[in-house]
Parts: C-alpha cells; structure tokens; sequence
C-alpha cells in the first residue's frame, strides 16, 4: 500500500495497492466521521463497514469500495475539514484525490461499463456541449415565438398534452403527420 495521488508514479493505476489504500483511508474516515454530511460517500461509506460487528473497512468488496468512490463528486469539502491531510498530518489523508485515482484505476482496468466509459467522454466535453446547446437555443426560440395557429405552434400544442404518456414518441409521430396534411389541404393557415 502506498500513499500516491502523483498519477504518474508506477503504482497509481496499481489495483492492490489502490484497493489497499481504500481500504487505510476508508478505516481513518469511519474513526473520524467529521465529514458524514458532506456528501453521499460518507454516508454509504459507513453504512458499509457498520455492517460489520467488528466495523472492519478490510472487508468491504471491491464493488463496495466503488460504489463509495462513485458518490464522490469532488466537491472538495471533505478536504477543507479532514484533520489528516498531507500537509497537517502524518497520514496523509486526501480522500478526493483518491477517489480520481480510483476512477483512474478502474478505467485502465478496464473495470467501467461502456456507458460510464461515453457519459464521462460526453459530459467532459464541456465546450462542445456549450456550442450544442447554442445551436438548439436557436430552433427554441423559433418555436416558442411561433404565432398562434402556425404549423409549428399546432404540432407543439398537441403534443404537449402527449409527452406523458408511454406511446408519445409515436403519437408526436403520427400527430405530426395529421397536422401536415391537414395545412396541405387548407393552405390558408
């Protein structure tokens, strides 16, 4: 086990000394418990290792530690409060790192589903994202200025009362349709 959140040591991506880190830090923050309020991690964390009479973190499973890891969301308050930090103490405590290099570990290790592996390669890509959501502000504000008994204003009126409903996609489909061929026959609206 060794105390690294340099992501280009040799052992960071290491999943023994990862898991076994977890597993020191895991103990050092179920002793402590100042950070139980910050965020999900904390909760599930000692939820996890209560279940055990001698509340031993060892014997949290490896889908245990992960599922701890994924409720972090570096939000960073545990950090500002721990006692234990790098800088203050000896053992060295930096939860937040950690958990980046947990991720870090389970991706070279092939340990991510496809979908997290394409939601974290989306969501990362903040400036397409931002240019993606420019461009559709531009189809939204057509549709919402559209004037009352235009093509478009007809198709999103009847299909709002849709939208609940498990079958909308092909009521808005067939909806859709009608309301085409409806302006193809009276040309004047």
């Amino acid at each position: 086990m060794t105390t690294i959140y340099d992501p280009h040591h040799p052992l960071y991506l290491d999943e023994a000394d990862t898991r076994k880190e977890l597993e020191r830090v895991y103990d050092l923050c179920h002793g402590c418990r100042l950070c139980f309020k910050f965020c999900p991690s904390f909760p599930t964390l000692f939820d996890y290792i209560d279940q055990h009479d001698d509340q031993d973190a060892g014997k949290m499973t490896p889908a245990q530690q992960d599922h701890v890891a994924d409720e972090c969301f570096q939000c960073k308050l545990c950090y500002i409060n721990c006692p234990y930090i790098p800088s203050l103490h000896e053992w060295a405590l930096d939860f937040p790192r950690l958990m980046l290099r947990t991720d870090a570990m389970r991706r070279a290790n092939g340990h991510m589903s496809t979908r997290n592996k394409v939601t974290t390669a989306v969501m990362g890509r903040t400036d397409a994202l931002g240019k993606a959501a420019t461009s559709v502000s531009v189809v939204t504000n057509v549709v919402m200025g559209a004037k009352p008994g235009s093509l478009i204003r007809k198709v999103v009126e009847k299909n709002r009362r849709n939208l609940k409903r498990p079958h909308a996609a092909t009521i808005c489909k067939d909806s859709f349709q009608h309301v085409v061929q409806a302006s193809s026959k009276n040309p004047s609206q």
